[in-house]
């Protein structure tokens, strides 16, 4: 990843910040917190403070402008930590949604909250159990918004909540809810990664509680959204992918068995070749998709595919490599390597599978 001396800086000085207060300690306590508890409120106001919610923000409408590039940066250092925070969630979703699917006033209206980090935003796509953003079942009647969304991310944290839905037209478009809303129900649970999913169930919200993303190019803002939302998934796995290597590089180094340090097996070196050689295969596809963004070059559909799928087999390939490679002591609490297994299984399933983006990418591709 080739950034400006300006995203080096900012890169540097949000490395110490979350090293101070979000290492992975801080996961290990999210497990044991409340259930409506998806990350430190206060410490993501001064993640906001630094600039974390306007790096890709135009300058026009208050942002860094920084780029896609330094987001993918933050989130892979936000990765080697597994930092509980709503940068997926509020920040590239949420807020890039109301950049790309909402008018010029609603952006001015509610845009100033989320960058100071007074409000955090959830997303309410999903209705299967396997990612399907097409499918839309929820509704806007006579009587109100009804209809139910699953996995939706930090969902039981926010403040509020884009959902998508049929509108009185029957076409698919953002409406924005207060989580407090009449007839918005949250049901928070905590998956094996440690962090926190909400399922949703409208019934009957009123009209007058509900704000429709008006933009002109609501659709195609909300397909960019999405493919930006893989990618920056795609680095923050990519981040834990690296740290794991890292970690097991020196463990490979350190064990001794049969008065030799394991590293000089053949057998072993083989392995931890693969597993850099993937992994820097992986980089170099998110990197192209995060750089098209910047530029707004190639088909960013295909790149974007690309860069999750194979960071969804880099990522399990290498936890799985990790907690092979550190033996027994791989899968125990004790060490934090179980804890990036854990997520890459999480982050497999999120904003698509393997599965999915090969399927996604073909097509793309005309096969």
């Amino acid at each position: 990843m080739i950034l400006t001396s300006e995203q080096k800086l900012f890169r540097d000085s949000l490395e110490s910040f979350l090293s101070s207060k979000l290492p992975i300690a801080a996961l290990r306590s999210l497990r044991d917190a409340s259930l409506s508890t998806a990350y430190d409120r206060g410490v993501w106001q001064q993640l906001a403070a630094l600039g974390v919610s306007s790096i890709t923000v135009p300058t026009a409408l208050g942002g860094a402008e920084f780029g896609w590039l330094a987001m993918g940066a933050v989130a892979q250092e936000m990765g080697r930590r597994l930092s509980p925070t709503p940068l997926l969630s509020s920040v590239v979703l949420a807020q890039g949604a109301l950049i790309n699917c909402a008018n010029l006033d609603q952006i001015n209206h509610y845009l100033p909250a989320l960058l100071n980090g007074d409000e955090v935003w959830a997303v309410a796509f999903e209705e299967r159990a396997h990612f399907s953003p097409d499918s839309v079942s929820t509704t806007m009647t006579r009587r109100g918004l009804s209809g139910g969304k699953c996995m939706v991310l930090d969902g039981a944290s926010a403040d509020r909540v884009l959902v998508s839905a049929l509108n009185a037209d029957g076409q698919s478009r953002l409406c924005l809810v207060k989580t407090d809303a009449l007839g918005v129900k949250q049901s928070p649970s905590r998956l094996m990664d440690g962090r926190q999913y909400a399922a949703y169930e409208f019934s009957d919200v009123p009209e007058s509680e509900c704000d429709w993303l008006a933009g002109g190019a609501s659709g195609a803002g909300w397909i960019q959204v999405l493919n930006q939302g893989m990618v920056v998934l795609a680095a923050e796995m990519l981040g834990g992918a690296r740290e794991l290597c890292e970690r097991t590089f020196e463990y490979l180094k350190e064990r001794e068995q049969f008065d030799v340090k394991i590293g000089s097996f053949q057998a072993l070196q083989h392995r931890a070749a693969h597993m850099y050689s993937e992994l820097e295969l992986s980089q170099a596809a998110v990197d192209a998709a995060l750089v098209g963004f910047d530029s707004g070059q190639g088909d960013q559909c295909a790149m974007a595919s690309a860069a999750k799928a194979l960071a969804n087999e880099c990522f399990q390939l290498i936890s799985d490599e990790a907690v092979q490679m550190h033996g027994g002591m791989g899968v125990t609490d004790e060490l934090d390597i179980g804890l990036f297994l854990k997520r890459s299984r999480v982050c497999n399933q999120l904003l698509g599978n393997t599965h999915w983006h090969r399927l996604r990418y073909a097509d793309r591709a005309g096969f």
